[in-house]
C-alpha cells in the first residue's frame, strides 16, 4: 500500500497534523491517501468499533448499487455530495462502465480532496468538480461547473453517502435537501446512507464521536426515524430506509452482521395538478 507522507505539489498547502474525514475513510478502506494524524484517529476508532471499517466498505458498495439503479431508470447525470477521495469505486468509473456518455459533478467541503479529484479526472468535459458544504445549494446548483456538465432539464441522480452524518442539526438539512428537491426536475433521485449508534449503544457511541470530535471533525449519530425525518418532500422508494447492507444486495446479506448505518433511495415525484 503506498501511503502518502507528503502533500502532491498540486494540492493547497496541507496541515498534515490536522486530521481529515476524507483521509481517515480513504485508510479504514486500505487506501494511501492519509497521513499520521489520520492513521492515529482510524486506529482510535477501530480499537473500539471494528465494525467501522465494515461501515465503510458497505457505504462503498451501496454507492455502486444505487448508481447502477439510476442508470437502469434512465439517468445519465449525477451529482456526488461530499465525494471524499476517489479511490474505491467513484462514480464516474462505475457509469462510464455501462454508458460513456454519462456526466458526474463532485462536491466536497476539503480543498485537499477536491484537488485530487481535479488532478485525477482532469480534461474530462463529462466530470466537474466543486469545492463546497454541500448545505450550499444555489451555490452548487449555479456553479459553472454544474452548468458546464449537468443540464437542469433532465432527472439528476443526486447521492450523499456517508456524510449526512458529518451535517450537525443546526444546518437543518430538512430544508436542505428540501431544496435540492425543489430546485430538480421530476424524476431526480436521491441516493442516502447515514451513520447510527443504535446497535452500537449510547457508551461506544459517545465514545466514537468523543474521538472525532478531539479531531476537529463533526458526526452525529441519528436513528433510522431522524434519518427518515431529513428526507422531507423525498419519496423513498418500496424498500424504505433500511440497513446498509439490505438496500437490494448483491447477494443475501449477512442478517447478524452489525452494520452501524442506513440507506435510502428516494425519488422526486412529479408535480399532481389538481383542478
Amino acid at each position: 500500500m503506498t501511503v502518502l507522507m507528503t502533500p502532491p505539489h498540486s494540492t493547497p498547502e496541507v496541515d498534515i497534523a490536522r486530521p481529515a474525514l476524507a483521509r481517515i475513510y480513504d485508510f479504514v478502506l486500505g487506501g494511501g491517501h492519509h497521513f499520521a494524524a489520520d492513521r492515529e484517529v482510524a486506529r482510535k476508532i477501530l480499537d473500539i468499533i471494528p465494525g467501522y471499517q465494515n461501515f465503510a466498505l458497505e457505504n462503498r458498495s451501496f454507492l455502486r448499487r444505487a448508481a447502477l439503479h439510476m442508470l437502469d431508470t434512465g439517468i445519465d447525470q449525477f451529482l456526488d455530495l461530499g465525494s471524499g477521495l476517489l479511490s474505491f469505486g467513484p462514480i464516474h468509473e462505475i457509469v462510464h462502465g455501462v454508458n460513456p456518455e454519462c456526466r458526474v459533478v463532485y462536491v466536497d467541503n476539503d480543498p485537499v480532496v477536491t484537488a485530487n479529484v481535479e488532478l485525477r479526472t482532469s480534461g474530462d468535459p463529462r466530470i466537474g468538480v466543486i469545492q463546497s458544504d454541500l448545505c450550499a445549494v444555489h451555490g452548487i446548483l449555479e456553479h459553472p461547473a454544474t452548468r458546464r456538465v449537468l443540464d437542469p432539464y433532465q432527472p439528476l441522480g443526486v447521492f450523499a453517502v456517508a456524510v449526512l452524518h458529518c451535517v450537525p442539526d443546526s444546518n437543518n438539512l430538512v430544508r436542505v435537501l428540501s431544496e435540492y428537491h425543489a430546485r430538480l426536475t421530476a424524476g431526480s433521485m436521491l441516493a442516502a446512507s447515514h451513520a447510527s449508534g443504535e446497535r452500537l449503544g449510547p457508551d461506544l457511541t459517545t465514545a466514537g464521536r468523543r474521538i472525532l470530535a478531539e479531531a476537529g471533525i463533526t458526526a452525529v449519530s441519528r436513528t433510522r426515524e431522524e434519518f427518515a425525518a431529513l428526507l422531507g418532500p423525498w419519496c423513498p422508494d418500496s424498500d424504505g430506509v433500511v440497513a446498509l447492507n439490505w438496500w437490494r444486495p448483491d447477494g443475501v446479506p449477512n442478517a447478524l452482521s452489525n452494520v452501524m448505518g442506513y440507506a435510502v433511495m428516494a425519488t422526486r415525484a412529479a408535480e399532481l395538478n389538481v383542478q
